[in-house]
Formats: C-alpha cells, sequence, structure tokens
C-alpha cells in the first residue's frame, strides 16, 4: 500500500534529535517534533508513534493548533500502516473539519488522501476512491502541487489492489513522470515498485522485470538503498512463477542482504526467507530449509513483538494523557474557586454602595415627581390624543415600508451567495471558451494540410470536442441564467402568477444561496467566522406544483437564515467557539427535506422541513414567532416581519399550513405543508 506522506531523509534524525535537546516548550519544539516524526516514519514506526504523541500532546498544552493538525496527519498515517485504522481515522475525521473551518486546502488534500489509503487497507475501494478524488479535486481548485501531496501514487496502488491493472498503471505513471520530473527520490523508487507489482500482477512478465530493475538502480542512485530489499524480493517472485529457482534463490538472498532498519524490510525479510525454504525443500536440502524458516519465524516473531510495544506505548501515552487532563481540571477548579472567592468579595462592596446609592436616588426622585405630577398629567394628555391620531394615519404607511424593507433586507443577505453561485459557472464557460478556441487552432491547422496528409480522425475528435464544450458552455449559460432570473423574481415588488414549479430545485438553490451569504456577511480578513453543515434530503419524486415562487423562495429564505443564524448563535455561545480536533465539538447542522404527503387530513400535499440543531426556543416564546414585529434577534438585526410574512404567504397565498417544533437547546423544525390542486 503506497503512502502520500511527505517524505523527510531518514540522515536528519540526528541533528533533529540534537535540535530537540535544546528546543524549548514552544511552537519550534512542535515542528521539530512532527519533522522526526516523518523522518522515522520509513525506518522504525515506533519511535515515529512516541515523537507524534509527543508532538501532538505539546500542541494541545500550548494551544498551537496548526501544529496539532500537523502532528495528527501524520500520526495518522503512521497508525494507518500499524493497523490501528480506527484511532487513524477517528483522528483524520477531526483534522478533516479543522481543515474545512480554517480554510486550510493543503493539509485538507493529504488528510483526504490518508483516508482514502485506510478504506483502501480496509478493502472498502468504493470510500477509498471517493475520498482520492476529492483530494484531487481539492488540489486542482487550489493549485496545489503532487510534489506537496502526490494522489496519483495512492490512486495508482488502489486500483492495483481493486484488480483494476489498466486504471493502475496509468495512474502509476503519472506518479513516476512526476515524481522524475521534481527529483523526488523516494517516489521515484516506489512508483517504479509498485508498477512493477502491478505488471507482474497482470502477466506481463517483462514489464514487471523492466520496473523492478529501474526501483534498484534508482535506488542506488539516490541513495535510497533503505527500499531496495523489496524490489529483489519483487524479482525473486517472478523468477519463482517462471520456474527458475537458480534466480529465485539469488534474488532472495540478495534481498536478505541487504541489512536495513525501516518498516518494510522485516516483511522482505519473511517473504524472501519463506520462498527460499520452498525451493530448498524442493531441491531436497532440509537444512538451508530449515535455516531459512527460522528466519523467516524470527522475522515474524520480531514483528509481533513490535505490535505488543506499540500497544504498550499506547497504553502509556493514554495513562499520561489522562493524568495531564485530570491535573489540568484540578488546576482549572482551583483557579475557578479562587476568582470566584475575588468575585463575591466584590459583590459585596458593590452591593452595598448599590443600596446607599439607591435610598438616595429614591428620594431625590420622590421630591421631584412631586413637583411635576401636575404639569406633567395636563401635557400628557393632550400629547396622547394627538399621538394617536398621528399613529393612526402613520400605521399602514410604516407597516408596508417595513414590509418592503424585509423584502430588501432578504435579497441584500442573497446577494453575496448569488456572486458565489454565479462564479463557479462564469469560470466554467471562461474555461471551456478558451480550450474551444485551441481546438479550433488544432483544426484550421489540419485542414490547413494537403488532402492526402489530413487526419480525418483527428478531425472528428477535434470537432467532438468542441461539440461537447459548446454543450458544456451553453449548460452553465443557463445555470447563471437561472440564478439572475431566481434574483430578479425574489427583488420583484409585483404580485406574481402561480406557475409550476420544481420545489427541490427551489429548496436546493436557496439552500446554497442562503449559507453562502451568511459566510461572506460573517467575514474576518480572508475567514469566514461562520461554519455549519447543511443538507438537502430531497423526495427524487416530488410532483411541481403551481405556487408564486418568488414567494414560496422568500419563505425558504426566511426559514433557512433563521436556521443558520440559531446554530450560528449557540456557536457563539460557548459550544463549539475554539477550532477543536476534539470528537465531542458542537457540530452545527441545517437540513432541509421535502416529500409527498398523502393522508386524511392533507390528501395530496408537498411537505418542506426546515431544521436545526441550534439554541431552540421556549413554549412562551414559540407562541409568539408569528406575530408581527415580534423578534429575539438583537436591536437592528430583525424587523420582526420575516415570520409574519411567512406565515401570510403559506396559509393566506397558497392555502397551505406551516407548524414549528422546537425544543430550547436542542433545536427548531418547521413544517411547511402545500397542497397539490
Amino acid at each position: 500500500m503506497a503512502f502520500s506522506q511527505p517524505n523527510i531523509s531518514p540522515s536528519l534524525a540526528d541533528s533533529l534529535k540534537q535540535e530537540l535537546m535544546k528546543a524549548k516548550e514552544d511552537t519550534a519544539k512542535v515542528l521539530i517534533l512532527e519533522k522526526l516524526t516523518r523522518c522515522y516514519t520509513a525506518i522504525d514506526l515506533n519511535s515515529a508513534l512516541k515523537y507524534g504523541r509527543q508532538g501532538k500532546a505539546l500542541a494541545e498544552r500550548i494551544g498551537y493548533m496548526p501544529g496539532k493538525l500537523l502532528c495528527t496527519i501524520s500520526l495518522s498515517f503512521i497508525l494507518a500502516r500499524t493497523n490501528d485504522h480506527a484511532e487513524g481515522l477517528q483522528l483524520l475525521m477531526e483534522a478533516k473539519q479543522y481543515c474545512e473551518r480554517n480554510d486550510k486546502p493543503e493539509e485538507l488534500a493529504r488528510v483526504l488522501s490518508t483516508i482514502s489509503n485506510i478504506y483502501t487497507l480496509n478493502k472498502d475501494y468504493k470510500k477509498a476512491l471517493d475520498y482520492a478524488k476529492k483530494a484531487q479535486i481539492v488540489q486542482a481548485t487550489h493549485y496545489i502541487s503532487e510534489t506537496i501531496n502526490p494522489i496519483s501514487l495512492s490512486l495508482g496502488t488502489t486500483y492495483r489492489d481493486m484488480g483494476k491493472y489498466d486504471s493502475a498503471i496509468v495512474y502509476l505513471k503519472q506518479a513516476y513522470e512526476v515524481a522524475l520530473k521534481n527529483q523526488m527520490p523516494t517516489y521515484i523508487t516506489s512508483s517504479t515498485y509498485y508498477l512493477g507489482t502491478v505488471y507482474a500482477q497482470s502477466g506481463q512478465t517483462d514489464q514487471a522485470f523492466n520496473y523492478y530493475r529501474k526501483s534498484i538502480s534508482y535506488s542506488s542512485q539516490l541513495k535510497t538503498n533503505y527500499t531496495i530489499s523489496r524490489a529483489y524480493q519483487g524479482l525473486a517472485k517472478l523468477f519463482s512463477s517462471l520456474g527458475q529457482e537458480d534466480s529465485t534463490i539469488y534474488y532472495c538472498k540478495k534481498a536478505l542482504e541487504e541489512k536495513q532498519s525501516n518498516v518494510y524490510y522485516l516483511f522482505t525479510v519473511m517473504e524472501a526467507a519463506t520462498l527460499l525454504a520452498q525451493v530448498y525443500e524442493k531441491y531436497r536440502k532440509p537444512n538451508e530449509a530449515l535455516t531459512y524458516y527460522k528466519m523467516a519465524t524470527a522475522a515474524r516473531d520480531t514483528l509481533f513483538a513490535q505490535e505488543k510495544t506499540r500497544q504498550i506505548d499506547k497504553l502509556a501515552y493514554e495513562e499520561q494523557e489522562r493524568e495531564a487532563r485530570t491535573q489540568r481540571r484540578l488546576e482549572a477548579h482551583k483557579q475557578e474557586f479562587e476568582t470566584k472567592i475575588k468575585l463575591y468579595a466584590l459583590m459585596a462592596i458593590l452591593s452595598g454602595v448599590l443600596i446607599f446609592a439607591f435610598f438616595l436616588y429614591r428620594n431625590n426622585r420622590q421630591k421631584q415627581k412631586a413637583n411635576a405630577l401636575l404639569h406633567h398629567q395636563k401635557e400628557e394628555i393632550h400629547l396622547q390624543r394627538e399621538k394617536a391620531e398621528k399613529a393612526l394615519s402613520e400605521l399602514k404607511a410604516t407597516q408596508n415600508q417595513l414590509i418592503q424593507a424585509e423584502k430588501l433586507a432578504s435579497l441584500g443577505e442573497l446577494t453575496a451567495g448569488i456572486a458565489h453561485e454565479i462564479q463557479n459557472p462564469l469560470n466554467f464557460v471562461t474555461n471551456f471558451s478558451e480550450l474551444s478556441v485551441e481546438l479550433i487552432s488544432e483544426l484550421m491547422e489540419e485542414r490547413s494540410k494537403e488532402d492526402g496528409k489530413r487526419d480525418k480522425e483527428l478531425e472528428n475528435e477535434l470537432l467532438d470536442d468542441l461539440s461537447q464544450n459548446q454543450k458544456k458552455i451553453n449548460y452553465h449559460g443557463k445555470r447563471a441564467s437561472s440564478i439572475v432570473k431566481g434574483m430578479l423574481e425574489h427583488s420583484r415588488n409585483a404580485v406574481g402568477e402561480p406557475e409550476l414549479t420544481d420545489i427541490n430545485q427551489l429548496a436546493d438553490e436557496y439552500l446554497r444561496l442562503a449559507y453562502h451569504g451568511l459566510r461572506a456577511k460573517n467575514m474576518s480578513g480572508s475567514t469566514s467566522r461562520f461554519g455549519a453543515d447543511y443538507e438537502l434530503i430531497a423526495d427524487e419524486n416530488l410532483p411541481k406544483i403551481k405556487v408564486i415562487p418568488q414567494d414560496i423562495g422568500r419563505v425558504l429564505l426566511n426559514l433557512i437564515n433563521n436556521a443558520f443564524y440559531s446554530v450560528h448563535q449557540k456557536t457563539s455561545a460557548g459550544f463549539g467557539t475554539l477550532p477543536t480536533l476534539t470528537a465531542t465539538a458542537y457540530q452545527p447542522k441545517v437540513t432541509v427535506s421535502t416529500k409527498f404527503a398523502e393522508n386524511q387530513s392533507d390528501p395530496r400535499a408537498v411537505e418542506i422541513r426546515v431544521t436545526d440543531n441550534g439554541l431552540g426556543m421556549s413554549e412562551a416564546t414559540k407562541a409568539k414567532i408569528f406575530q408581527p414585529f415580534f423578534t429575539t434577534k438583537p436591536t437592528g438585526e430583525g424587523t420582526g416581519l420575516g415570520l409574519s410574512l411567512t406565515y401570510d404567504i403559506v396559509t393566506k397565498g397558497h392555502g397551505g399550513t406551516i407548524e414549528v417544533e422546537s425544543m430550547e437547546g436542542k433545536g427548531t423544525t418547521f413544517t411547511v405543508k402545500l397542497p397539490i390542486t
């Protein structure tokens, strides 16, 4: 199995250990421990695990999150190779969430690639390919070089394990070319070795011999001899399959001669010694066969002992972590107790001052009231009469203005999301149009040749590519047009006409627009303070129904914005304020689902649910939410008309129903039912 862990030369181990002895308990020491972890990955997994755990623990103590992320990636890489897949996968999933929240594409690509490798080791190839392709997308989107995360090598070995040798060869050759071009010694020898194994497994013996010998040659040239023994063993297995026992013996012994201290060597010794023992048994040389059987058994025992050592080290690490957490809790409790004592003393002093001030204020206030009461009563009657008359005349105008302001506010929240959504199809249009210009140049060049030299097949391929590009340009152009059309419909003041509408499409569009709009609204520099998962669970059999699209769009936008606001407030309240890699962190999420409802009360209706796991609401709040001008948001952040308008659009405008279920501290679900007429 190939892993895309960035490599550091094992020769640096001694100098790094000297730096470690001098380092203080700070970020520099975390980075040294992480480098040592990668340095020992190809030499001694036990030492690599030790340094990785030390680096992660130190990063947690000093609150150095980037260092913790690097140590987590390196540690997970090693856990995957020691068959401790569950712990490795848990750490990687935590690292994935941290990378996504904090916009770290380079580290995210490495995390996704290592997750893919773990699923390959567990023979879950569907998930392995899914995560590998996600890593490819991240690298392509952010222009990350394969020198940082050689995903082609990982994909090649995954396809090899699946038995898809043609695909494996394509990716492994791509990895080989990248490694050769950028002079990456480890990946040059690894890609040629894995190409040898694929050709051997697919029965292409000559190519297998060629790449095994290339791996040996490159190992010698590039001084990466710690990988050479496995290539010799590959040659030995090939000769054994061809029945050439003398060559089998020769290359098995060559593999055993390369005395190395790396993670591959013991497996190579076990395979080579077992194969030699089998050949000598065939030659009826029991002494030699017994010698090599003993060597294979010793290698197996050593591997077993190393595994036991890792388990013991893991238990010791976990105990040390428990003790450290206990000590931190005790210190926190002590500090909290001291703080409370100081706070209580301060409150006692402040209470005395406030009581004294209250009596002074009350006496003074009573005197002022007695002098001004008669005058205020006369003026108050006159003012109240004028206010009542003025308020009555202005009420309708003010209400209309507030309703329009609510519409404009929702349009403003959509703007950033629309900018994000429309940029994607425009990028596709630009890219495919540039590619089409290049294809036309190639076609014109081919057609300018004489009739006897023109390649008709190439011309047809170019024309076919041009046709495909135009279809893609047309598709993404229509996508951009539909986004603009939706925005115009949302901002339209006139009363819309009902038309057949795909509710799934409407829900998908407003869910994504609301999400990206709120991310842009909460930007701090280049990073958004807003982060939440969202999901659309759509009923594929949902029929189109006659509704006013812009009105139902406002309904969806109000409900989705409220849901995202709730989970964001819960995050800000301390449930997930600090970006951590702990499994217990609050994970904000908004889910929109649609389904076809058919029962006695609603014979034919489309049901839309908007669910969040935010703050929820009390029974008292729930009883008032559809009242005009009622809002729980701070002053200036809400008009209190959003849910009132939503209720009117659903019930009066479309003859539907809207219900709410909520549990304080747990979350809220709004259910909208629209009749099918």
